[in-house]
């Protein structure tokens, strides 16, 4: 592996698209680096790297938060979380396949302020729609060309 490639490091917890990721970074040559509390770990990859660790709140993102350095590659479904690794200059995509940006910052973090506001009322907040297959493709996709623009520049 070459040594200017970023590290590919993934919120494993809750991640639905680890046989995905484990496809196109064999592809790129990169060894992603799953990051899982013990309660979560999940040996159906093969390919990667597991990082398993104590489970405590927020373990996970502070993990990784104290490893990524500017230009790595975190895949996340936090958006608080990407939020934070975009002002530290690392990259930051949802299992959807969408990239955050710093000019996200203010919307995610308006969004997370209401749901939490409409929670201590009481009030019940849906979750994501169900990820479908054409989900998976779409974040399949979106990673192999992510990988294949910053191929060499990172």
């Amino acid at each position: 592996m070459l040594q200017n490639r970023p590290a590919l490091y993934v919120d494993a917890d809750s991640c639905p698209v680890k046989e995905e990721i484990d496809r196109v970074c064999l592809k790129h040559a990169i060894v992603p680096q799953y990051v899982a509390t013990i309660n979560h770990y999940s040996p159906n990859s093969e390919y990667g790297d597991w990082k398993i660790i104590d489970d405590a709140d927020q373990a996970v993102d502070l993990f990784i938060l104290n490893r990524v350095k500017r230009g790595d590659i975190v895949i996340t479904q936090d958006l608080s979380f990407a939020v934070l690794l975009t002002s530290r200059g690392v990259y930051a995509i949802t299992p959807r396949g969408k990239l955050i940006e710093e000019a996200d910052a203010d919307e995610i973090m308006l969004r997370k302020h209401l749901r939490q506001k409409t929670q201590k009322r009481g009030n019940r907040i849906k979750g994501p729609p169900p990820l479908l297959e054409q989900d998976r493709l779409n974040f399949q996709d979106k990673l192999d060309d992510f990988l294949s623009k910053h191929e060499g520049i990172l």
